[in-house]
């Protein structure tokens, strides 16, 4: 769990990995997942590049178009993006959450109805030294 816009009380996620890291004696993580701002995941990247396979992040529900793979390694993209209902916002029914911006008061978010759609991300990663060598944003659309 991130730190950045959040009031919470959880640990600082850089210190954290790095501990979680040093008790995992293999050269490579296999993934690592977080979530929050895209300032704070993309220096996680950075952070991590060359000590994990993979960086990604979830949480907007909007795929990014930054897949790449870092100079040490590390494959990344800031946002896997959503699968659910393609004609949505962010999963939920258009008019409802039209309605709550316009002052409706809060209610059960409703699914919203329709074809779906499948975003996320293929990192292929070379099974003998833990290095990302190719990452691919994957969008399917009705």
């Amino acid at each position: 769990m991130g730190r950045f816009s959040l009031d919470t009380n959880t640990d600082n996620p850089f210190p954290t990995v790095d501990a979680l890291l040093a008790e995992n004696r293999r050269a490579w993580c296999s993934l690592i997942c977080i979530a929050e701002a895209t300032s704070e995941k993309l220096a996680m990247g950075w952070f991590l590049d060359g000590r994990v396979s993979a960086v990604w992040g979830t949480h907007t529900h909007v795929q990014t178009s930054d897949a790449r793979v870092l100079p040490r390694g590390t494959g990344y993209i800031s946002d896997l993006g959503m699968t659910g209902p393609s004609e949505s916002v962010l999963g939920i029914a258009p008019e409802q959450s039209i309605r709550k911006f316009l002052g409706d008061p809060p209610r059960r978010y409703e699914q919203a109805k329709g074809p779906g759609k499948l975003e996320g991300a293929v990192f292929t990663v070379d099974t003998e030294t833990g290095a990302c060598t190719a990452v691919e944003a994957i969008r399917i659309t009705p």
